[in-house]
């Protein structure tokens, strides 16, 4: 293949730092683009998925699951969601007082920080939020606002 991906990805995806490679499969921690060339995956989906690439075990449980259910709203819940929130409350020693929110990305769990952190400390006139310099928080306006990054 040539370098027409990149050309490609210039003419029709956001630009957001820059494309490495086209990948185009994984196994383990392996993945391949699409001229054949092996890459040791470092970056797990910037850290939100290091479960590896097609492995059987987690192809099995996606599969068994997208034969039940594929996408439920928080307007529901599903025995998994109860079992994972009663064993986090169990190793977060919360008690029964703790609760737990699902996110489905980093972003959407940085709001939600915010957004509680405002909540519960401006009631008691602690309504500063601290981020790590140099990080990355996540796209959101509420998140960007904490990212010092341009």
């Amino acid at each position: 293949m040539t370098q027409n991906w990149k050309d490609e990805a210039g003419r029709d995806l956001m630009s957001l730092g820059g494309r490495l490679a086209n990948l185009e499969r994984g196994e383990g921690s392996q993945v391949w683009d699409t001229d054949g060339n092996r890459y040791l995956d470092f970056l797990g989906g910037i850290a939100v998925n290091c479960l590896g690439h097609a492995h059987p075990v987690v192809i099995d449980a996606i599969t068994q699951q997208a034969g039940r259910l594929i996408h439920v709203s928080n307007y529901f819940a599903t025995p998994q969601q109860l079992e994972l929130a009663s064993r986090l409350k169990r190793l977060a020693g919360t008690g029964d007082e703790g609760r737990v929110f699902l996110a489905n990305a980093g972003t959407e769990a940085n709001e939600t920080a915010i957004k509680l952190a405002r909540l519960h400390g401006n009631k008691h006139g602690l309504g500063t939020i601290l981020c790590l310099n140099g990080a990355f928080h996540g796209r959101t306006t509420g998140a960007l606002a904490l990212t010092p990054k341009a």
